[in-house]
C-alpha cells in the first residue's frame, strides 16, 4: 500500500472510533505520509512545521498494534520524551483521548516538579506508554525505576526545542539506554545542532518532510502596526479593546511578558503572563482559565509558542518580533488551529520595518500595514 492512500479505514476499530468521537474526519498529510514508516518499525525523523498534527503522526502508527500487557505490572512499551511537563500533559492527554475505546493500555507522565519518591510510588504498577521530560527520566533511569527491557520505541519531540534548552545530554543518555529500539524524531526546524543529534541517534533512518506551506493556515489574516516602542504599550491596549475574544500576546522575554502584563492591567485590562520561571501550579491554572475564555489576555513567552493545545484563537499579537527567525511561524500558527479565521498582528518599531519582507517570506503571505 502506498503511504499516500493511508487513510482512517486503515486504522484498527478501536481508533476510528475514536477519532470519529474527536470529530476527526481525515487525517493530514504528515499523518498520512508518517504512518507507514513509524509502523513498519524503522528509525524515522518528521520535519514539519506548527499545527502539522505531528502528535497523530506518531500515536497512530504505534497505538494501532499496541497489545495490552493484562493485570499486574506494566513495563513501557512507548517513552515519548517532550521538553516541558505542560507538552508532556498535552501529548498524554491526546494519547488518552485516542485510547478511550480501547481497554487494558496505561499511560503515566514522569516530569519533573513533582516529589521523585512520590512519583516512583505511583508509578510503582508501570505503564505501556510514557510521557517524560528528558532530565527527570535521566533520575529514574539512575534509580533503575523506569525499565527499559519491553521498550520498542523512543519517540524525541520537539527536539529543537529540546536542545536549546540544554537537554542534548540527557536525550542522548536516554537513547543510549534504550540503544536497540526504534527512534522517532520529531523537530520544526533544522538546524545543524538537531542533523547532528538526528545522525547521531538514528540508524539507517527515513526523513518525512513536509513544506511548511502544506501546512500553512490558509484563512490567517497577517497585519503590522508600525508604532514607536514608547507607545507599543498604548497601542497594544487599544487593539485589545477593540475585540472581546481572548487574545495571545508574545513577548520574547519573561521580564517584558511580566512587564507588559503589569501594564495592561494599570490600562484596566484582565491579564495574566505565562512563562517557563513561575510557579508550576500558577502557570497551570492560568492556561486553564484561558483554554475556557474566562481570562481576556494572556502574555507570553515561547513556552506557548509549540504544541501546548490552547484552543481556538482569534488573535495572536507580537509585542515583540521574534529572536528567532523559525519562531515568526510556531507563533502566529497558534491562532490558526482548527482552519478557522483568525488574525496575528506584528508590532513594530519603524526602525524594524524591514521585517515584514522577512515575515512574508516565512508565512508565505502578504502582510497588510496598518
Amino acid at each position: 500500500m502506498n503511504e499516500e492512500t493511508i487513510t482512517l479505514e486503515n486504522l484498527n476499530e478501536a481508533l476510528r472510533k475514536a477519532l470519529e468521537k474527536l470529530g476527526v474526519r481525515e487525517l493530514s498529510d504528515v499523518q498520512r505520509r508518517t504512518f507507514m514508516p513509524v509502523q513498519s518499525g524503522r528509525d524515522v525523523l518528521i520535519h514539519a512545521a506548527a499545527a502539522s498534527g505531528k502528535t497523530y503522526a506518531y500515536l497512530l502508527p504505534l497505538l494501532q498494534d499496541l497489545t495490552p500487557q493484562g493485570k499486574g505490572k506494566h513495563f513501557p512499551v512507548v517513552l515519548v520524551l517532550v521538553p516541558t511537563r505542560e507538552l508532556a500533559l498535552q501529548s498524554a492527554r491526546v494519547c488518552r483521548d485516542l485510547l478511550s475505546t480501547t481497554e487494558g493500555i496505561r499511560t503515566a507522565l514522569l516530569c519533573g516538579g513533582e516529589d521523585m519518591n512520590a512519583q516512583v510510588k505511583a508509578f510503582s504498577k508501570g505503564a505501556d506508554i510514557v510521557f517524560a521530560t528528558p532530565a527527570r527520566l535521566c533520575d529514574h533511569l539512575r534509580r533503575h525505576t523506569f525499565k527499559t527491557k519491553m521498550l520498542r520505541t523512543i519517540v524525541i519531540d520537539e527536539a529543537d526545542m529540546m536542545l536549546t534548552m540544554g537537554f542534548e545530554n540527557d536525550i542522548r543518555t536516554v537513547c543510549e539506554a534504550g540503544n536497540d529500539v526504534q527512534k522517532v524524531l520529531l523537530s520544526a526546524t533544522l538546524d545543524e545542532k538537531t542533523l547532528t543529534l538526528c545522525n547521531d541517534l538514528l540508524h539507517d533512518y527515513r526523513t518525512i518532510e513536509v513544506k511548511e506551506e502544506t501546512v500553512r493556515v490558509q484563512k490567517i489574516s497577517v497585519s503590522a502596526r508600525i508604532v514607536r516602542n514608547n507607545q507599543k504599550l498604548d497601542a497594544l491596549a487599544s487593539l485589545i479593546r477593540k475585540k472581546k475574544d481572548p487574545v495571545l500576546v508574545f513577548c520574547n522575554k519573561r521580564k517584558t511578558a511580566d512587564f507588559v502584563n503589569e501594564q495592561l492591567r494599570k490600562r484596566g485590562l484582565i491579564s495574566e503572563a505565562v512563562h517557563s520561571e513561575m510557579d508550576r501550579k500558577k502557570r497551570t491554572e492560568i492556561l486553564a482559565l484561558f483554554r475556557q475564555k474566562k481570562l481576556p489576555v494572556l502574555c507570553a513567552t515561547d513556552v506557548l509558542a509549540r504544541g501546548i493545545d490552547i484552543g481556538f484563537l482569534d488573535r495572536v499579537i507580537l509585542y515583540d518580533y521574534p529572536e528567532e527567525v523559525s519562531a515568526v511561524l510556531h507563533r502566529t500558527a497558534r491562532s490558526s488551529r482548527n482552519m478557522q479565521a483568525s488574525q496575528a498582528v506584528f508590532l513594530l518599531d519603524p526602525k524594524e520595518k524591514y521585517r515584514i519582507k522577512e515575515a512574508e517570506k516565512i508565512l508565505q503571505t502578504k502582510i497588510e500595514i496598518k
